[in-house]
Parts: C-alpha cells; structure tokens; sequence
C-alpha cells in the first residue's frame, strides 16, 4: 500500500487524490492500495453523497471507479482516509489494520 498527499483540511488534494491516476496516464486498477488522510468534513460528505456500502471501519461508494474498484471511506482511531479498494478481494478491515500499523 502507498501512502498519497494529505487531503487533511484540503477538499483540492482529496480530489487530486481520488483521480490521480488520470494525471499519471494509467488506468484505474493503478490506485488499488494507495490511500490518504483526509478529514471528517470530507467523510460525512461523501457518506451523504450517495448511498454508501458500509464495511468494517466505515463505508464504500456504491459508485465504482471501474469494474470492481471503489473509494473506500474509512475511520481508523480519531483518523478518517481515503482509499481504493477491488469489492471482490480486498477486505476493508486489513486496510483498517494497515493504516493503524502505521500510527503507532
């Protein structure tokens, strides 16, 4: 997994963020693992955006990126990120558990 720029207070780099991979000339499945901090003014509104998937630790967009792949809105500790997740095969508890290896 890789970490992108905060998006923490910063609704522009959580867009840069989300579409990143057009900026880098790749296709979608290029995002699957990256992820991002962002803040809890950005959750609630992408949690109100649309009818979201919950999933341990918060919650997917019904809306895919592509195929499979979604953003994946996720509360770890007093921390909210962002992430790309495939619905087939990545458990959105093992991205929790990654991201919370990482603050301590």
């Amino acid at each position: 997994m890789l970490q992108l720029p905060s998006a923490l207070n910063d609704r522009r780099q959580h867009y840069l963020n989300l579409n990143q991979y057009k900026m880098e000339l790749q296709n979608a499945d290029w995002m699957l693992g990256k992820f991002w901090q962002i803040d809890r003014e950005i959750y609630d509104e992408f949690l109100n955006l649309l009818p979201p998937i919950y999933c341990a630790g918060g919650f997917r967009l019904c809306e895919r990126l592509t195929g499979d792949i979604a953003a994946t809105y996720l509360r770890v500790g007093s921390d909210y990120w962002c992430g790309f997740t495939d619905l087939r095969d990545t458990q959105a508890g093992k991205m929790v558990a990654h991201i919370a290896r990482l603050l301590v």
